[in-house]
């Protein structure tokens, strides 16, 4: 089926969840978290899911295997990051949306933000204002896996899922991934294309120039 800018704007203006809505802000409060703020749902007190839609720059798109990690970089391979920035569509329905989003995300930035200095966001940009996404690639798991023959042979012991076992990752990073999959798992970023998910090794040709329906929440880092 092909993409309808118009039906999309129609059947999605309305949602709460949709952060372009004018409604957008009415369900949503901050609450604190162990990390600092997270944006939750009212009603539920869970995480809000919101949505937005929007064009992926090719701007430091970084969603492979190792994220927007780099070599000899100053932060270690386990906290990469997939990042991407959306930016204003072509289309008038659309850029209308961006808009609106970008004005309802500052708007709850300056709820809780206590400087002027907010530029992880909203990036200000010549061709307009850009959306900055970040997710980590890597997560502590739960029971660390053992390293080791003695380690690995005993019974009930956790074993190396399929996932890590068979990530991609880049020849440059063997060695640091090596030293981190026994406490960290890397997780793949859910890009879905007419159902089907996208490999990591493919996710930034897939996404770079597309319009993308981003489902995301909202964290105020606290510093």
């Amino acid at each position: 089926m092909t993409f309808d800018p118009k039906v999309y704007h129609d059947t999605h203006a309305t949602l709460n969840n949709y952060i372009s809505s004018p409604t957008a802000l009415s369900s949503t409060m901050w609450q604190h978290s162990s990390i600092g703020l997270e944006l939750v749902n009212e009603i539920s007190e869970l995480p809000a899911k919101l949505i937005i839609v929007g064009w992926i720059s090719p701007y430091r798109l970084k969603c492979g295997p190792a994220g927007n990690h780099i070599v000899n970089g100053m932060s270690p391979l386990e906290k990469a990051k997939y990042q991407f920035h959306i930016t204003r569509p072509a289309h008038s329905d659309l850029a209308a949306n961006h808009e609106a989003g970008i004005a309802n995300l500052e708007m709850l930035q300056g709820q809780v933000a206590t400087t002027d200095q907010r530029m992880s966001m909203i990036v200000n940009d010549v061709t307009g204002k850009m959306i900055h996404f970040v997710r980590n690639i890597f997560f502590l798991r739960e029971n660390a896996i053992p390293d080791s023959p003695h380690g690995k042979a005993v019974e009930h012991a956790p074993q190396m899922d399929d996932e890590t076992t068979h990530w991609p990752i880049l020849d440059e990073f063997v060695l640091h991934f090596n030293g981190i999959k026994y406490n960290f798992q890397p997780k793949v970023l859910p890009i879905f294309y007419k159902d089907n998910l996208i490999q990591p090794m493919q996710t930034n040709t897939a996404l770079n120039g597309s319009i993308t329906e981003i489902e995301f929440t909202m964290r105020h880092w606290k510093i």
